[in-house]
């Protein structure tokens, strides 16, 4: 069998394809990692059905200004250790949150969980960063001398991933300072 030369029409269509696949890949990149070019528009940014907020925590030394991520159930329960739980910092750098203390794992209607900064040297490979939905942990000194400031100010991307169906649950920009 002869073959020929590919022909111009098939060529543009293979190269209209490729443009296409190479746009939409490009485009899931820049979403998934936050514009360091991207203007300030002041707003926090929500894609969550829960209701998220950060609230003053116990800090280390008595303050009672450390922000603390509060996260508040609602009737569409998380079970929190079947998802990933990750923090995006201003400057890009992603942290995945650990489990502290979780007495429920399923956070649903009128429970609460609080992602709380409180780096641990025993632990180096930990990010520091922990979840838990014991309120002990975060306004008091029961378990350890304070939770500590998140680092750098601004605006932090929290998201809750959950691998079962395979979207986020959480996926939110609020502002810490």
């Amino acid at each position: 069998m002869k073959r020929g030369p590919i022909s111009t029409g098939t060529a543009t269509v293979c190269a209209i394809g490729i443009a296409a696949v190479l746009t939409i890949a490009v485009s899931a990149v820049l979403l998934l990692v936050p514009g360091e070019g991207a203007p300030d528009t002041g707003a926090a940014q929500t894609l969550s059905a829960l209701p998220v907020e950060v609230v003053a925590g116990y800090g280390d030394g008595g303050s009672a200004e450390a922000p603390v991520i509060r996260i508040s159930g609602t009737q569409d329960a998380i079970n929190l250790t079947a998802c990933r739980v990750y923090l995006i910092d201003p400057k890009g750098a992603l942290y995945e949150v650990e489990t502290a203390i979780l007495r429920n794992a399923t956070l649903g209607e009128g429970m609460t969980a609080y992602i709380f900064h409180f780096p641990v040297d025993d632990l180096p490979t930990a990010s520091g960063y922990w979840i838990t939905d014991e309120p002990e942990m975060v306004f008091s000194a029961a378990y350890h001398p304070g939770v500590h400031p998140f680092s750098p100010g601004g605006q932090w991307r929290l998201v809750v991933y959950d691998p079962g169906s395979m979207k986020n649950r959480v996926d939110q920009v609020l502002q810490i300072t």
